[in-house]
């Protein structure tokens, strides 16, 4: 079902945009009832508000012409990246399957994962970093907890929270490559939140969070919700104020090289801060 989202003015700084969160986040949770993590909000930023929510492996350049079942190229994916990848790994090697994905998800490769982050300003970086399309920006806001409780519901398990790699519920969302290569598919349907352990630097630097799908595609055409608690909110972002929201997070301290805490992230950042920039 099409989730309609409430519409609002499209915040055109950073100040408006953690007001915006705040009244989301009214609107998310009932008063908390201990200390802890259990109020948390994940955010995700994307250039286009008309873009969906869906992982890049479920998107069209890589879905084959009148094919659904995907999952012999994405276990040929996993395995060509693994390969080649353990000499360019700085630090620990990843040491399970769900390590390397989350490192492939990072790093550009096609997975079912899509990135989220419990920063609210790096998703809004990764909202405005040089946009240039004729639409507002966006940054979807998600609650873990409620979207995990709703794949319980149907599942008729009972989960608290976002689900961790070694916990049998993950199980079913990545299959090992020998059984992928077997010719066995994914069944599970619902997408859930699941917890990355921070191996590299990037997915420390921008509290890199993310959603596993299963065989759904796209999240926010999944809800059919009658309650009033809904964890899956917007915030549009003004197209015109995109670069002016870029520089005031750059004097944050949020920029390429906070963001990517790398070489490459550093010579874009001393690129960026060199660089006359015209009003888009």
């Amino acid at each position: 079902m099409n989730r309609k989202f409430r519409q609002h003015e499209p915040v055109s700084s950073v100040i408006a945009y953690l007001e915006a969160i705040e009244n989301a986040r009214r609107g998310f949770f009932k008063p908390a009832t201990r200390r802890g993590n259990d109020n948390v909000i994940w955010f995700r930023g994307q250039h286009c508000i008309s873009w969906s929510l869906t992982p890049k492996l479920y998107r069209p350049e890589f879905l084959e012409t009148n094919k659904s079942e995907i999952y012999a190229l994405e276990a040929e994916t996993r395995d060509l990246f693994q390969s080649r990848a353990r000499h360019l790994v700085h630090g620990r090697q990843p040491e399970d399957k769900w390590e390397w994905y989350f490192l492939m998800q990072h790093y550009g490769a096609p997975t079912r994962l899509l990135d989220w982050s419990e920063n609210p300003l790096i998703a809004l970086y990764f909202a405005v970093k040089n946009h240039k399309a004729n639409e507002n920006a966006v940054v979807w806001l998600i609650d873990p907890y409620w979207l995990n409780k709703q794949n319980s519901n149907l599942k008729r398990q009972s989960i608290f929270g976002p689900i961790l790699p070694s916990w049998r519920e993950a199980n079913g969302y990545l299959l090992d490559l020998e059984a992928a290569f077997s010719g066995s598919n994914i069944r599970v349907k619902f997408p859930a939140a699941i917890e990355a352990p921070h191996l590299d630097m990037r997915l420390n630097a921008q509290a890199s969070r993310f959603v596993v799908f299963g065989k759904d595609r796209e999240l926010q055409k999944m809800f059919d919700i009658k309650q009033n608690h809904f964890g899956l909110a917007r915030i549009s972002i003004s197209k015109e104020s995109a670069q002016l929201i870029e520089d005031e997070l750059s004097k944050l301290g949020v920029h390429a090289a906070s963001v990517f805490p790398d070489i490459g992230g550093l010579g874009e950042y001393v690129h960026d801060h060199w660089q006359w920039k015209k009003q888009r």
